[in-house]
């Protein structure tokens, strides 16, 4: 029980101190809006059970839809270890670091994602001597991992420290996705 509420405790602190040190404001959220409801219960459910991978990953999305990707990080951050082990949570992460302006970190974060994907599969790019994943995943997102880290390389080679306002990193992104689709047609 103490852990659940020093848990509760981190993660509220986490949400506030991410929200004081944002760089411009977010438009305000409507009380009477049900997506707004539904974000505050999503946020509660996650507060209880910082280990469900699902409620990680569906919080993260929505923080990075609203244009938070630092609530995205601390959220995240302060769950269980354990969910940052899920191949697409580790994805959702590398994002918010994207999109946060923190491009090395987001490529370190999809590279381990992508290589617990890999390991899952058992594909030929796995890493060997290493534990198989607790979590599984699939060809579809193991191509999706591939393509943000193949990105996120383009991006780090090129120089690009903001991706949100440099058209290099829409042509890294072009560059990784003709690759899926020139892979995906073999």
């Amino acid at each position: 029980m103490e852990w659940r509420l020093n848990l509760a405790v981190l993660v509220t602190l986490s949400i506030v101190w991410a929200h004081l040190t944002a760089a411009e404001p977010v438009s305000p959220l409507d009380p009477a809006d049900p997506g707004t409801a539904e974000l505050a219960r999503m946020e509660d459910a996650f507060a209880r059970d910082g280990g469900d991978v699902v409620l990680a990953r569906r919080l993260a999305e929505t923080y990075l839809e609203l244009g938070r990707p630092g609530l995205a990080i601390a959220t995240l951050r302060a769950g269980e270890p354990g969910i940052l082990e899920h191949p697409v949570v580790a994805h959702r992460l590398a994002q918010a670091y994207e999109a946060s302006g923190r491009v090395l970190d987001a490529r370190a974060t999809a590279e381990l994602a992508l290589m617990r994907c890999a390991r899952s599969l058992g594909t030929g790019d796995a890493p060997s001597g290493t534990p198989i994943p607790r979590f599984a995943c699939d060809p579809h997102q193991h191509a999706v991992l591939s393509m943000h880290r193949d990105a996120l390389e383009h991006m780090v080679e090129w120089g690009v420290a903001v991706p949100a306002s440099d058209a290099r990193a829409q042509r890294a992104y072009d560059l990784a996705m003709r690759r899926v689709r020139i892979a995906a047609r073999r």
